[in-house]
C-alpha cells in the first residue's frame, strides 16, 4: 500500500511510499497554483500564504522559493494505506506510462498484482515476471496464467511448475489481432479462480510496432470492454521512450486512468 494525495485546485492525483518521498512533487505542484503569491522585485523574493497568509522572508536567490513549497506542504495531508486502483473503483484499467524495464515498472507490477487472486500476465518476458511474482508477493496468487511468446517462458528463473498454481500459453511471435483477442477472450471464459482478476499487458509497445495506432486502439476498446465484463483490473505498459506524444495521447482515451512516473513518485490525472 501507498500514500495518496489528491490537489483541492484539479485533479491531479500523486502517490508515493511515504510523505517524504511526497513532499518535494506536491510542493511544487502547488507552488503552479499559488504562483500569483509569489513575488520579485529583482533583488528580493517575498510569497504569501494562500491559504493561512501567513507571509514569508524575503530573500536572496531561490531560498523563499523554497521556503514557500515547505509552508504550502505543510496545510497538506497524505492519506495513508490506499492503492492506486482505488481511483478507479478497485476495477478498471490503468495506462502505466513508464520505461517498461525500470524500477518504476517493477514497483507498479508488484503493486498491481498484490491485489490479484487470479492473476494474467501478457508478456513477452515471462521470466522476469515470474520472478517478479516469486520475489515480490508475500505468496502465489490462487492462480497466476502466462500468455507469451517466449519459447522457453521457465529458462533461468528456477521456478517449478509443479510447485505453484501456474498456467504458461503460448501464443505467436508475431500475433495478429484477431488471435490474440480470440486467445485472451478464451482463457478469460475459462478462469476458475474466484476473487479478483488482476490483468497484467505487457507487450502494446510490440503491438505498436507491428500495427497501426488506430488498428491497436479498436483492439484495445475490445479487449477493455471484455476485461470490464470480468470486473477486472487491468494494467497496461507503455514505454513513452518508443512512442510519440501524439500517440500516447490517442491511447490514453482508451483507459480510465493514466499513471507516470517520477522516480518512486507516480502522479495521475483521471482520463474523461
Amino acid at each position: 500500500m501507498v500514500s495518496r494525495w489528491q490537489c483541492r485546485h484539479c485533479s491531479f492525483t500523486l502517490w508515493a511510499a511515504n510523505s517524504d518521498a511526497a513532499a518535494d512533487p506536491v510542493a511544487t505542484h502547488l507552488l503552479q497554483h499559488a504562483a500569483s503569491n509569489l513575488t520579485n522585485d529583482g533583488v528580493r523574493t517575498a510569497w504569501r500564504c494562500p491559504y493561512c497568509d501567513t507571509q514569508g522572508q524575503t530573500y536572496a536567490g531561490d531560498g523563499a522559493v523554497e521556503a514557500f513549497k515547505s509552508h504550502l506542504f505543510e496545510h497538506e495531508t497524505l492519506e495513508t494505506g490506499v492503492h492506486m486502483a482505488d481511483a478507479i473503483g478497485r476495477t478498471g484499467s490503468a495506462l502505466l506510462i513508464v520505461p517498461t524495464d525500470g524500477a518504476a515498472a517493477a514497483n507498479a507490477r508488484t503493486h498491481f498484482l498484490s491485489r490479484g487472486d487470479d492473476v494474467l500476465i501478457v508478456t513477452a518476458s515471462p521470466a522476469a515476471r515470474l520472478r517478479l511474482l516469486d520475489e515480490t508477493l508475500d505468496s502465489w496468487p490462487t492462480s497466476t496464467r502466462i500468455l507469451t511468446t517466449a519459447a522457453d517462458p521457465l529458462a533461468s528463473t528456477g521456478i517449478d511448475p509443479a510447485a505453484v498454481p501456474l498456467e504458461i500459453v503460448t501464443i505467436d511471435r508475431r500475433p495478429d489481432l484477431s488471435g490474440l483477442g480470440e486467445t485472451l477472450a478464451s482463457t478469460l471464459s475459462s478462469r476458475r479462480a474466484d476473487g479478483t482478476l488482476v490483468v497484467e499487458f505487457d507487450i502494446l509497445s510490440e503491438l505498436l510496432a507491428t500495427f497501426e495506432l488506430q488498428t491497436v486502439f479498436r483492439f484495445l476498446h475490445l479487449l477493455l470492454s471484455r476485461l470490464d465484463q470480468e470486473d477486472a483490473l487491468s494494467q497496461f505498459y507503455l514505454d513513452p521512450r518508443r512512442h510519440q506524444r501524439a500517440s500516447i495521447n490517442v491511447l490514453e482515451k482508451a483507459f480510465d486512468l493514466s499513471i507516470r512516473s517520477k522516480g518512486t513518485v507516480f502522479t495521475a490525472e483521471p482520463n474523461d
